[in-house]
């Protein structure tokens, strides 16, 4: 199965993309709705309009994005046990609803806050949708850590129907960018279930999780070809 590392990436910042174009054309909307208003009559107004089920609408096109990143995943994940289609689904609706609190709920309370500080304080809609970015941080993170989440998920449930001496790899890029903790892991080669369990405990918990925020890693089943699998076990060097 190949690294899809780099299609998951690109899947990323569309999203990141189309979120910003959405806060964009909502904030221009506001902005416009409430011009000669005060702060204080900006925010009556704008108190009534459903702000969240504005964005819902203008991100539905990314996060069926995101399902497809999912199914992109899934279809290159080896293992050689399998999951309910049931289960594989409410993993992804919770990740999606962590999602959906950053994209829409986080993000239509922020509009309305800094619009109405904008409309008080005289700032322009770009003014605006700078502060908003500021307060945001960056979507494209969110959205590759999100994927990390779900797959780190998956592989946890699918250890469990595996035998015990099922080896396991952290598969990824190994370059200039690579944590010191995915560094370890990558090094270990491969390992079983009670072998990640027992070296990470003081870490995970006791998990096949990753380096979690922003990580471009995972563990899968190692199959008959590693290295088609993303499993990079030598530095690469930038030229």
């Amino acid at each position: 199965m190949a690294d899809i590392s780099s299609e998951l990436d690109r899947i990323a910042v569309i999203i990141a993309e189309k979120s910003n174009k959405a806060v964009e054309e909502v904030v221009t909307t506001l902005m416009e709705l409430v011009q000669d208003k005060t702060g204080e009559e900006a925010l009556e107004i704008l108190s009534g309009i459903n702000l969240k089920y504005a964005m819902e609408s203008k991100m539905a096109g990314a996060f069926a994005l995101y399902d497809q990143g999912i199914v992109t995943m899934l279809d290159n994940m080896h293992s050689t046990a399998r999951l309910t289609e049931a289960a594989l689904m409410a993993l992804r609706d919770n990740s999606k609803r962590l999602l959906s609190t950053e994209f829409i709920d986080k993000m239509a309370d922020n509009i309305l806050k800094e619009t109405v500080r904008g409309i008080s304080s005289g700032l322009t809609p770009t003014d605006v949708l700078k502060s908003i970015g500021e307060i945001t941080g960056t979507l494209e993170t969110q959205v590759v850590t999100a994927f990390g989440q779900y797959s780190s998920a998956v592989t946890n449930l699918l250890s469990e129907k595996l035998p015990d001496n099922t080896k396991f790899i952290y598969i990824g890029p190994y370059d200039s960018k690579t944590r010191e903790e995915c560094v370890e892991r990558i090094k270990l080669g491969p390992v079983t279930r009670i072998q990640i369990l027992k070296e990470f405990a003081h870490i995970t918990g006791g998990d096949f999780n990753n380096a979690i925020w922003n990580c471009r890693h995972n563990w899968e089943q190692r199959s008959s070809s590693p290295e088609d699998q993303g499993y990079n076990p030598k530095k690469y060097i930038d030229a």
